[in-house]
C-alpha cells in the first residue's frame, strides 16, 4: 500500500540539482506590527468571486519567474524548496513553525498575483466521513477530483494518473521527487490517486484523524510533545495519503491542496494554542538544523531556512500569528 509512505513524508534530501545564488531574498514580514489580524475563513466561506481570484492567482505563480534562480517558475520554488528542506522540516518540532511560515510566504506570493481576499483553509474534518471527493474543493470548477486511472503519464518509475478536471488540469509542474532522494525536471501533469477509489478499506483507516471527533481528541494534548508528533503523524499525514499522488513524494507544494490543508494544520495548532496563552512559547523537543544533520534540543532562536525563497526568521517570530508579523487569525 503505496498510500503509507506518505504519513511519515520523510527522505533523505539529495544534492541534486544546486541552487544558484538568489539575486534577491524577499522579506515578507518586514517590521509591520498587528493590530487587528484578519481572519483566514474556510474555502466554503470565500464566495464564488474570491474562490475564482485564489485560483487565477495559484495558476499565476507559474507565469512568475523563479525567486531562488532556477530556470522554472516561482510556482516551482516552493516543492523545490520543500524537497531539498525535507528532512530539516519533518519529524521534529521544526514541523509545525516551518509550515506555518512557508503558508505565509505562499499566500503573500498569491497576492502578488492579484489576490485580494482571506486568506484560506479546507476544513476537512467536514468531508472526512463522505469521503473527500464529496467536498466542494474538488469539483470541477476548483481544484479537480482525482487523477483518471486510464489517462496516466510514466516517468522513470511509475505512472502518473493525471488530473483532468477542474482548474488544474493543465497544469505542468517542473520538479518531481521521481524516486526516493532523486529529483527530477522537466515537468509532469497534476496527479493524485486517492485510496477512496482504490484502496477503501486503507483510507476507513484513517478517517479517524481527520474527523471533528478526531481533532477534538487531539485539542486535549497536554504538552507540545504530544501535539506536534500526534499531529504530524496523524491528520497531516492521514491527508497527505488520503490525496495520494503528489502529496506522497517530497515534492507534496507541486500539489495546490498542498497549502489548503496545511493551513487547516495550522489552525489546528492556533486553537490548541488558544486554549492557554504559555503555548504561544511553548517549543522543546528535537530538531536538526540546517545544514547540520545531528539532532539537538531545539528553542525559540532557531531559524528556520527558506532557501532564498524568502528571509529567514527565527521560530519565535512565528509563534503566535495574531500577535506577530505574521499577523492573522482563524
Amino acid at each position: 500500500m503505496k498510500f503509507f509512505a506518505a504519513l511519515t513524508i520523510a527522505g533523505v534530501v539529495a544534492p541534486a540539482l544546486a541552487v544558484p545564488a538568489a539575486p534577491v531574498v524577499p522579506d515578507i514580514l518586514g517590521n509591520k506590527g498587528c493590530t487587528v489580524p484578519p481572519k483566514r475563513v474556510e474555502w466554503r466561506e470565500l464566495g464564488a468571486a474570491n474562490q475564482k481570484s485564489y485560483l487565477d492567482s495559484v495558476l499565476c505563480l507559474k507565469t512568475k519567474p523563479s525567486r531562488i534562480g532556477l530556470k522554472s517558475s516561482l510556482y516551482d520554488d516552493f516543492p523545490y524548496v520543500h524537497f531539498k528542506l525535507n528532512d530539516w522540516i519533518h519529524g521534529g518540532a521544526p514541523f509545525l513553525p516551518w509550515h506555518r511560515y512557508f503558508g505565509v510566504i505562499y499566500e503573500q506570493a498569491l497576492r502578488d498575483c492579484g489576490y485580494k481576499g482571506p486568506g484560506t483553509y479546507w476544513d476537512w474534518t467536514k468531508d472526512a466521513e463522505k469521503g473527500l471527493l464529496s467536498s466542494p474543493l474538488m469539483s470541477k470548477t476548483a481544484f479537480g477530483g482525482n487523477g483518471d486511472q486510464e489517462d496516466r503519464e510514466w516517468t522513470a518509475s511509475s505512472g502518473l494518473q493525471c488530473v483532468r478536471d477542474g482548474r488544474f488540469s493543465k497544469l505542468r509542474p517542473e520538479y518531481l521527487e521521481d524516486e526516493p532522494k532523486v529529483l527530477s525536471s522537466g515537468g509532469h501533469c497534476l496527479f493524485r490517486n486517492m485510496p477512496e477509489v482504490t484502496e477503501p478499506d486503507a483510507y476507513k483507516m484513517m478517517v479517524p484523524t481527520i474527523t471533528l471527533k478526531g481533532i477534538n481528541e487531539l485539542q486535549k494534548a497536554g504538552n507540545w510533545s504530544y501535539f506536534h508528533t500526534t499531529t504530524e503523524g496523524g491528520p497531516h499525514g492521514s491527508i497527505h495519503a488520503s490525496l495520494g499522488g503528489e502529496m506522497n513524494p517530497t515534492t507534496s507544494p507541486n500539489e495546490p491542496l498542498f497549502f489548503m490543508h496545511h493551513a487547516q494544520i495550522d489552525r489546528v495548532w492556533w486553537q490548541w494554542q488558544q486554549k492557554n496563552a504559555s503555548r504561544f512559547a511553548e517549543y522543546d523537543g528535537q530538531g536538526m538544523l540546517y545544514p547540520k544533520r545531528d539532532q539537538i534540543n531545539v528553542k525559540l532562536d532557531d531559524v528556520l531556512p527558506m532557501f532564498g525563497l524568502a528571509k529567514d526568521v527565527k521560530v519565535r517570530d512565528v509563534m503566535n500569528p495574531s500577535r506577530g508579523p505574521l499577523c492573522y487569525r482563524y
